[in-house]
């Protein structure tokens, strides 16, 4: 029978683990909305400019009005827009990345979204004067914003990954898939709102103002919801603390301490902490990572680079998102005059009520093939595993562009001209798009590299797609003004193939449950999070 004092001391211990579930439970809900939120916040963004270029052109002229009207500016304006993003976004994946690991991922998280914030409020606030001094402060923003959303990429990744594995070294693939998954209605939602828009009576200047400022709502969002978690995890840490530091001081509950209602584990750096040692808090389940010195990180990255295998790893993770990037981007090029054709109307302005509201239509309905695209995507990743979800989505998108190349011509002029049939090709073509390396290319950089270097070559991969969609928007234009489009979808179906084999030839998953489960991990981590004995890889 137990006396007064333990039987208080075991209803103040239950109480603590109580406690301890609660905050663990409100952790992974933050940590939830601040991937999901953050991947929906850059996609807004980044599809929020293309339609508030075409809502401004003719009521923000740098060319001569009949150009204007039609969606043509000054040379300097699209191709400086364009290439301004790329940048920005290179240089966000490439440093944000980094910083992931250097000072942890929330805090990361809070700076670069800080950016998008900022900078989406600039590009609807600022912009004033000339045509031309608007044009350069929206592009001077974007370059911003293209850094902030360049760098969500590497931190949502790793960190939805990270956080749905119980944190340590365990990865959940799945919980990344489902936060990658919010960037398709992030995708959709400024074409939606255009279309609104356009059956309201306003103004052309606020409407492309709303349609940039509103990029600030989501970001901000995922700020005020990332401070929370760190507050919330400091907190679970002192709670873990006071568990630990009970159950060592009182031997009736040593066998409870370690596994609390949800199996978290408490540290020896937490007990001595909370013993007044020196040790760091854990932060609990969804801890952020501790900080190092930067020297440390930099010493741990130089020292990853000298190994022969982080190349290989390398050449499949961002090589195989440069060869996705160069395809997507390389159907803008001749997807705009798809929808143009098919959304033609009597009025020659792009920018009149009636051409905004044709347009975003084909646009919400194309860009809507994603939400089919990406579930599929991610029921199958469970079924077959990385590698093959990523072969079959590279193969995928070579047949589509191979019956877009055949059907492309004789659909869109002559006796046989359809466009109802080659707005379904195409809408089919998107489907493979956002179906396999869309969500695959996303998610191996986070189950390839280790923890420690995880967000700085998350980062690596991502820019590597970038620079494939500066080839996809910058080598395909010349290339269908010397050939044709259908050369250029010919060209896109060739490097599908292409990257279906290095996926087929590189990536060796492991023989353990390699066709049933999605957590085929480079550094030997089990699907249930556990560090494995023979240290299998994945890629050759």
């Amino acid at each position: 029978m137990l006396s007064t004092e333990d039987s208080y001391s075991e209803n103040k211990h239950a109480l603590h683990k109580k406690h301890a579930y609660a905050g663990k439970k409100k952790q992974s809900v933050l940590s939830q909305l601040v991937t999901a939120v953050g991947n929906f916040s850059v996609q807004y963004n980044f599809q929020a400019i293309s339609i508030a270029l075409l809502v401004m052109s003719a009521s923000v002229c740098t060319s001569n009005d009949d150009s204007c009207k039609e969606g043509e500016q000054s040379a300097w304006v699209s191709s400086t827009a364009t290439a301004t993003v790329f940048v920005g976004a290179i240089t966000g994946q490439l440093s944000m990345g980094y910083a992931g690991d250097v000072f942890g991922r929330n805090h990361a998280m809070t700076f670069t979204l800080s950016l998008v914030t900022i900078a989406a409020i600039l590009s609807a606030a600022a912009p004033s004067g000339s045509s031309n001094s608007v044009y350069a402060t929206i592009i001077v923003m974007r370059f911003i914003l293209g850094i902030g959303a360049g760098g969500v990429y590497p931190l949502s990744a790793t960190k939805a990954s990270e956080d749905g594995g119980g944190g340590g070294d365990g990865i959940d693939l799945n919980a990344a898939s489902w936060s990658f998954f919010w960037q398709v209605p992030g995708s959709m939602t400024p074409w939606i709102l255009a279309l609104i828009f356009s059956q309201c009576d306003m103004s052309a200047d606020t409407r492309w103002r709303l349609l940039l400022g509103l990029g600030a709502i989501p970001s901000s969002f995922v700020v005020f919801c990332s401070l929370l978690e760190t507050r919330t995890a400091l907190n679970q840490g002192k709670a873990d603390d006071i568990t630990a530091s009970h159950a060592l001081l009182n031997p009736v509950h040593a066998d409870n301490f370690e596994h609390h209602a949800d199996g978290a584990i408490v540290s020896s750096n937490s007990m001595n902490s909370s013993l007044g040692g020196s040790g760091p808090l854990n932060a609990g389940l969804f801890s952020d990572k501790k900080e190092e010195e930067p020297q440390r990180e930099q010493v741990k990255f130089k020292r990853y680079l000298r190994e022969r295998s982080t190349w290989i790893k390398l050449l499949v993770t961002g090589g195989g998102w440069f060869i996705y990037d160069v395809a997507y981007y390389g159907v803008n090029l001749f997807g705009g005059q798809i929808l143009n054709q098919i959304s033609a109307t009597d009025d020659d302005n792009v920018s009149a009520n009636s051409s905004i509201a044709a347009v975003t239509q084909k646009q919400i309905i194309a860009l809507s093939m994603g939400i089919p695209a990406c579930l599929c995507a991610i029921a199958t990743l469970r079924m077959v595993g990385t590698k093959r979800l990523q072969v079959y989505g590279f193969l995928l998108i070579a047949f589509c562009f191979i019956l877009l190349a055949a059907l492309f011509k004789p659909l869109s002029h002559g006796k046989y001209k359809n466009t109802d049939a080659l707005f379904a090709v195409y809408c089919m073509l998107l489907f493979s798009l956002s179906y396999g390396p869309n969500l695959t290319t996303y998610i191996l950089p986070a189950e390839t590299y280790p923890k420690e270097v995880r967000a700085t070559f998350n980062g690596i991969s991502a820019a590597c797609g970038k620079l494939g969609a500066v080839v996809g928007v910058y080598v395909f234009g010349p290339m269908a003004e010397g050939t044709s489009y259908a050369t250029v979808m010919i060209f896109c179906a060739s490097i599908s193939v292409a990257g279906a084999v290095l996926t087929q030839t590189c990536i060796t998953p492991k023989s353990k449950n390699s066709n049933t489960r999605a957590l085929l991990d480079l550094e030997g981590i089990d699907g249930d999070g556990s560090q494995d004995d023979d240290n299998d890889s994945i890629v050759q």
